[in-house]
């Protein structure tokens, strides 16, 4: 009987062992994250190269339609509008997809999904020239080749992020410089192809070098998530003592904190960091005031870490280091490990990495904020005009301006040129005192807009070429800062969700705005009535701009207001 009650102690005591050791683990199981910390340089400047030669090539590939649209028309016996309509269906889904493009990257892998993309994209253009009709062009070159370019775009623009943290202003600059080059080559390339092998030929080339982006996304490997400890900042421990930073959200206002001890700042990167080394590294003042273990959230799992779309920044194409999330932790790790959210979801499906990113970036409660608002419909007017240029002005100097084709080819590679020069630039101007990115941006829209009214009075080639000098470089400024301005309005951890909305607008009005100024042209027999189209609507883009500027000004006059009033009221 003694030896019965004695085994069945024994028993009980291995059971609680048991359990005692599963919690144990659980527990340690809670007290770590899983990240991906990036290397900011190493093989991420092969990354880079891949990147900014898939920016070249579909962006110069796009952007060069204009010097061989006239090819189509002759061929389809088509009217302007037709053929217009091919090149903004292409830009508009290759806009439009990049909801479904950042889903897909997330749930299977940026190499993946580029790849396909760039089959797709190679496939869909070359066998365009089998079109019977302008219709089956549409279809093919327009809808189903934009949704493959805007597959491989969408890629290295996220592997950007992915690999580059401190030095990613600098690795986006590189990348989208591409975009300019593309536009400085592709033109004469194109003209020269079709000239020399007609345009079936010409395309079927063309459709080999948007081919290349398939061995560029070759190199995007994803980084290896390593163990980080969770801790809780000083920030939240003691928010009396230490407040936090936040995104502000007044344009360009920061919130600094305000501690009552001098804080130690160490951002280092290492991309084979360990949760052992992180804690070295770690200032003895921050970790003696976070030792406390994290429990407001699960921990990041392996496999969410490396899906590059649950980090809140990896879209941010501006300089990471002045973001108020960047500066208000210790290091790069930790950085990592605060602005990698996954949602938490009761029922867990297959598709739920899909679905996180898809609904984010389809967030329209996000229109109840009326500075998100102005920022939609001013990208919408800017696009009315942005691709008119790129369209329009080789047909202008030839047709109306009677230019040689080999001489007016060559004014989409001033375009490219002084683009190129001016998104290089665009960072170092607002490092000027008073010039902010939203100042910046409504100068270079407003200058454009102004060249652009006066498109119609440029008889000679020389009068055309300063405007694609100034045009060029003055749009720049719009399309290299609009991210960091939507970043300013909504904050980092909406960003996504808002740049997918401007993405959206800024792909509908790409649908249409190319084929009604095609129209137009059709009806008047002359390109100025677009041209002046594009200027207004460059200058009411620059307006609301400007509205939102005072609208920010007015709240950032009461905010200090109202800290005046809680300031006397305290003394």
């Amino acid at each position: 009987m003694m030896k019965k009650g004695e085994e069945k102690r024994q028993d009980k005591e291995i059971e609680l062992d048991s359990n005692k050791k599963n919690l144990q683990k659980l527990d340690d199981d809670d007290e770590y994250d899983y990240i991906t910390t990036p290397p900011d340089g190493g093989f991420g400047w092969v990354v880079l190269i891949a990147c900014f030669f898939i920016n070249l090539i579909v962006d110069g590939f796009l952007y060069a339609f204009g010097a061989i649209s006239e090819d189509l028309k002759k061929n389809f016996q088509c009217s302007e509008l037709s053929v217009s309509l091919v090149i903004s269906l292409a830009c508009g889904f290759y806009l439009l997809s990049a909801p479904i493009a950042s889903a897909l990257c997330n749930k299977w892998g940026c190499r993946p999904i580029g790849i396909i993309g760039s089959i797709i994209a190679s496939l869909a253009v070359a066998s365009s020239i089998y079109s019977p009709n302008i219709y089956i062009m549409w279809l093919l070159f327009g809808f189903i080749g934009g949704i493959g370019m805007g597959l491989v775009y969408l890629p290295s623009i996220v592997m950007v992020g992915y690999y580059f943290e401190e030095k990613r202003a600098i690795a986006t600059g590189i990348v989208t410089a591409g975009t300019g080059i593309g536009s400085i080559t592709f033109g004469p390339l194109s003209r020269f192809l079709f000239n020399a092998l007609g345009w079936k030929y010409g395309l079927v080339i063309l459709s080999a070098i948007l081919l290349l982006c398939a061995f560029c996304c070759a190199f995007m490997i994803p980084l290896k998530p390593v163990r980080k400890r969770r801790i809780i900042q000083s920030t939240e421990i003691h928010d009396d003592v230490f407040p936090a930073t936040t995104t502000s959200p007044l344009l360009n206002e920061k919130i600094e904190p305000q501690p009552l001890t001098k804080q130690v700042s160490i951002h280092k990167s290492n991309p084979s960091i360990n949760d052992e080394a992180t804690e070295e590294i770690l200032p003895k003042r921050a970790r003696a005031g976070s030792a406390i273990s994290a429990k407001s959230r699960q921990s990041i799992k392996a496999d969410d870490a490396a899906r590059p779309l649950y980090k809140e920044d990896v879209l941010y194409q501006g300089d990471v280091t002045k973001l108020p999330e960047y500066q208000s932790q210790p290091d790069i790790p930790t950085y990592v490990q605060e602005t990698t959210k996954v949602p938490e979801t009761k029922d867990k499906t297959s598709m739920k990495s899909f679905w996180d990113v898809f609904l984010s970036m389809t967030n329209f409660n996000l229109l109840n904020d009326k500075k998100m608002v102005i920022i939609c419909v001013a990208n919408v007017c800017s696009m009315i005009g942005y691709y008119t240029p790129y369209l329009f002005i080789v047909k202008y100097a030839t047709t109306e301006r009677k230019i040689q084709e080999t001489s007016a080819v060559f004014l989409l590679s001033l375009i490219g040129f002084t683009n190129t020069a001016s998104r290089f630039g665009s960072g170092w101007i607002t490092k000027i005192p008073y010039m902010s990115p939203l100042l910046v941006n409504n100068i270079g829209l407003t200058v454009a807009g102004i060249a652009t009214l006066l498109v119609p009075y440029c008889y000679t080639y020389t009068l055309l070429i300063i405007y694609c000098v100034v045009w060029g470089g003055f749009i720049a400024f719009h399309v290299s800062l609009s991210p960091v301005i939507v970043c300013q309005i909504v904050g980092l951890e909406r960003y996504s969700s808002a740049l997918g909305l401007t993405l959206m607008f800024r792909g509908i009005t790409s649908l249409t705005a190319p084929p009604v100024m095609g129209f137009i042209r059709d009806i008047t027999s002359s390109f100025d009535v677009s041209f002046l189209i594009g200027g207004i609507s460059f200058i009411a883009s620059a307006l609301m701009h400007f509205a939102l500027m005072w609208i920010n000004h007015k709240e950032k006059r009461t905010l200090q207001k109202n800290n005046a009033i809680k300031t006397e009221v305290v003394a």
